[in-house]
């Protein structure tokens, strides 16, 4: 007899915003921080040393979020007002 494990405990994450600056970054972590949004940060190649060295990669980082939360932190990005 074998004993099925029918719980699914596996996070989906999904692409939330590809930024290319170190301060465009920090805003959408701060914004992600306050309203207990957790998230993963992805680069590519040596995006992540040129990110910290020079404040910028031009690979890009990917923010990723849980899918149950993308609606949320979709909805903060988009009114929070970047021009002002």
């Amino acid at each position: 007899m074998s004993i099925k494990k029918t719980d699914n405990y596996d996070i989906q994450m999904v692409l939330l915003k590809t930024v290319y600056s170190k301060v465009e970054l920090n805003f959408i972590e701060n914004l992600l921080n306050e309203h207990n949004i957790p998230y993963i940060l992805k680069d590519y190649g040596s995006g992540g040393y040129m990110r910290i060295y020079s404040g910028y990669s031009i690979y890009g980082t990917d923010i990723l979020v849980e899918k149950s939360m993308f609606e949320k932190a979709n909805t903060l990005i988009e009114e929070f007002p970047w021009n002002e």
